[in-house]
């Protein structure tokens, strides 16, 4: 395995190709280094100017003074070559190289890639890129990527043979509060391939799960060896591109990929413990499933529903996806009895006939989390129901209803009863070890879709159907299955 601790963890960084230009790459990343709160020294290397933001510009890597960790440039394709020897002669070992001009161009492209490519590995220069967005390292405040996004700090690492998927990848758990460890962009794989990240992220103690956006791989075999391995420690989630004819020309003009074939690919995945996604959104949501909930034991599912319809859905999407739905044992039968109606299902999925009485949804959830008859529990319609009774409440006011309190006092108290749910959703899963798949009713863009619990291994999820609950579900009860069969 490649020691890749200075280029995810540099202590001093050369930009060559830093420039006060916004509308270059060269501005584009040192600027957001700088915004990014990187402590370490940074470097800029420009023979034109002797300052840039502020920063003394060196005319050469070998004027700075001390050990350089990593170098990263984004200067033309007919400089790297020097740059290259520069390194050598500093004693560079990482290198990001943004510069696009390779591979992915044609004939002349891939000769230069292959002279780039034999030089960094004779002198033991190891190159993300090129044609690469950089690298993102949240545990240590390091953006050297080609976009300003600030995803909090997680356990979530990303490997993307796009770094336009990949940044949209972070932007989109930007604005859903899910937290990220670190992403690579490994654009053209000169030195670095994907497996060599994979090895790392399977060894780093701040990466839970790993996550990738794969074109194509090189050498098959070594990917899914490799991917076996770090399977049986950590999930990991691909999406793979390139699934159709289209699509594989298409990867092949982006980053050079040798798409392949797709059944193939999928195939060596399940035999290797790779979950498969469908979707750039899908991956992203199954990632924060893995690290924010336990996995579970069986494929038995509980449902309880605020209204039956949707218990309905849930239940065709678990029959559709392995998933069984046990009957109720007598002793929950009776207990919910002399909590509901008459007339409520007696079933599973356990309708409780609208109902709003937030207690019995949570004496509901609780008997069934308690139950060994089921290993997962979904829940729908009390979460995201706090909205849909404050516009009950505003329209009563606006009526002229003669109520008391505020709307402001009426949110804030259907919040916190949110929240204890949340609260106590978390709390059952790390008693019983079994996870909790929470639907909303209603769900809008300002909501967070993670509920954090200080002091919990665990967070709540909040799913906006019951599709995409059944789809974590599934997926995580088939890795589960992966890792007792190893």
């Amino acid at each position: 395995m490649m020691d890749l601790d200075r280029l995810f963890y540099p202590r001093n960084i050369a930009f060559v190709g830093a420039s006060e230009n916004i509308l270059k790459w060269g501005s584009y990343l040192f600027t957001n280094i700088i915004d990014g709160g990187y402590s370490g020294n940074l470097y800029p290397v420009s023979k034109s100017r002797e300052t840039i933001y502020g920063r003394r510009a060196y005319p050469t890597l070998g004027e700075i003074e001390g050990e350089i960790d990593l170098v990263i440039v984004t200067t033309p394709a007919s400089t790297v070559m020097d740059i290259l020897a520069q390194c050598s002669s500093k004693g560079v070992r990482n290198m990001i190289l943004i510069t696009s001009g390779f591979s992915e161009t044609g004939a002349e492209g891939v000769e230069l890639e292959k002279r780039v490519s034999g030089f960094a590995r004779e002198n033991g220069i190891r190159i993300v890129g090129p044609n690469t967005m950089g690298i993102v390292n949240t545990q240590n405040s390091l953006f050297a990527n080609g976009t300003h996004v600030r995803p909090g700090r997680g356990g979530i690492s990303i490997i993307a043979q796009s770094g336009n998927v990949g940044n949209q990848m972070m932007e989109w758990a930007e604005q859903e509060n899910i937290g990220l460890s670190k992403f690579v962009g490994s654009g053209n794989e000169c030195v670095l391939k994907c497996e060599d990240y994979l090895e790392y992220f399977a060894e780093d103690e701040d990466t839970s799960v790993i996550v990738m956006y794969i074109e194509g791989v090189d050498d098959g075999r070594r990917f899914f060896e490799v991917a076996k391995k770090a399977a049986k420690k950590k999930p990991v989630i691909a999406l793979k591109a390139g699934r159709t004819g289209t699509g594989g020309r298409a990867a092949a003009s982006h980053t050079g990929a040798l798409a392949g074939s797709y059944r193939i690919f999928e195939a060596a995945a399940r035999q290797s413990g790779i979950i498969v996604a469908g979707s750039p959104m899908e991956l992203l949501a199954l990632a924060s499933a893995f690290d924010s909930l336990p996995l579970p034991g069986g494929n038995r599912v509980g449902v309880v529903t605020l209204g039956g319809g949707w218990g309905v859905v849930t239940a065709d999407e678990c029959e559709e996806r392995g998933l069984t739905l046990p009957e109720l044992p007598e002793k929950i039968r009776d207990h919910l009895d002399s909590m509901l109606p008459a007339f409520w299902s007696r079933g599973n999925p356990v309708d409780l006939v609208g109902q709003p009485d937030v207690n019995v949804f949570r004496e509901s959830i609780e008997i069934m989390m308690s139950s060994d008859a089921y290993d997962a529990i979904v829940f729908l319609g009390i979460v995201g129901s706090m909205k849909f009774i404050m516009r009950v409440y505003e329209a009563a006011r606006r009526l002229g209803g003669n109520l008391d309190a505020d709307v402001k006092s009426v949110k804030k108290r259907l919040d916190e009863v949110q929240n204890q749910i949340l609260d106590r959703t978390i709390e059952l899963m790390e008693k019983y070890d079994k996870p909790v798949y929470p639907v909303a009713l209603i769900l809008t863009d300002e909501d967070d879709i993670i509920h954090r619990k200080e002091d919990s291994r665990y967070s709540a999820i909040i799913y906006k159907s019951p599709e995409e609950a059944v789809l974590c579900l599934e997926k995580q009860y088939q890795y589960s299955r992966f890792l007792s069969s190893v």
